[in-house]
């Protein structure tokens, strides 16, 4: 069998960022699209060196387990006190994923691996949508699943930092807000305008407070010049609701009981979260 290395690459590298990516939201951790990128390169070369003659040896399952978590080690460092649930999640991912390549190949008479590497000898066209449903059902089945530990934390105390402005606001956690930054992905905060008032300067208080649930252009434009980078629209799609815009405000830091957060936005909702009993909502 011919195998072209630079199809062996691009399928490999392709697979390993679904590998990581799917991982990262089921152990509900976030990691910037560069690293998961890093990773699956890391995990492309090996598939590819795992081929040529003069590296053969690579081939065996004790190279593949140290290149897998290598590759852990390379993504998900960040995540200390993770690691290591983080690295049994993507063994998980990575056997269900190698099982059912292996019984697809079966059905079909297709190559789809080649010495422990993934190669397609099936048509693009088939294999691409095959993966991005994969990776969908992956990130809405099982988002945020392995990150909680086992344990119900409804709440927690979170301190906000903008503009040399602080305010500690008690959030409600929900496995459901999955509202993020759309070039990065990386997490969004939720918090209402009341609580954003807390953090504002004076000239901004004003804005906020007249913010519902159809204007955040119009105020975003209302904002005086040297204050617009703060600020952002971020589209945001709810149950039961149309789709629409929330104004989001660029914070300095943001403090979860002990640590940072990987948060950098706080959309701020027009109105109270659950009746008030909270100030806003954090992903878990």
């Amino acid at each position: 069998m011919v195998i072209y290395l630079d199809v062996l690459a691009l399928v490999n590298l392709s697979m390993d960022y679904i590998l990581l990516l799917a991982t990262a939201r089921i152990a509900g951790v976030f990691v910037p699209r560069l690293r998961l990128a890093a990773g699956a390169a890391a995990g492309a070369a090996y598939a590819v060196c795992a081929v040529l003659p003069a590296t053969a040896f690579l081939k065996g399952g004790v190279f593949e387990l140290v290149a897998g978590l290598g590759m852990v080690a390379l993504v998900f460092a960040p995540c200390k006190g993770r690691i290591l649930r983080v690295a049994v999640v993507f063994g998980l991912v990575s056997c269900a994923c190698a099982g059912a390549v292996m019984a697809l190949g079966q059905a079909t008479g297709a190559v789809l691996r080649v010495d422990g590497a993934y190669y397609l000898d099936v048509p693009l066209r088939v294999a691409a949508p095959a993966a991005l449903l994969c990776w969908w059902a992956s990130g809405f089945l099982f988002q945020g699943a392995a990150g909680q530990n086992g344990a119900v934390r409804p709440d927690t105390q979170a301190e906000l930092t903008f503009a040399g402005r602080r305010a500690r606001l008690h959030l409600l956690r929900d496995t459901g807000n999955t509202l993020c930054e759309p070039v990065t992905g990386r997490p969004a905060l939720i918090i209402d305008r009341y609580a954003a008032a807390r953090l504002m300067p004076a000239e901004l208080a004003g804005i906020v407070s007249g913010l519902r649930a159809d204007n955040a252009g119009d105020q975003m434009a209302r904002l005086p010049e040297g204050w617009r980078t703060r600020f952002c629209l971020l589209p945001y799609r709810a149950v039961g609701q149309p789709g629409g815009l929330l104004l989001a405000l660029r914070l300095d830091e943001v403090r979860v009981g002990s640590g940072k957060s990987d948060c950098r936005l706080a959309a701020i909702s027009p109105e109270r979260v659950a009746g008030g009993r909270y100030d806003g909502l954090i992903g878990v």
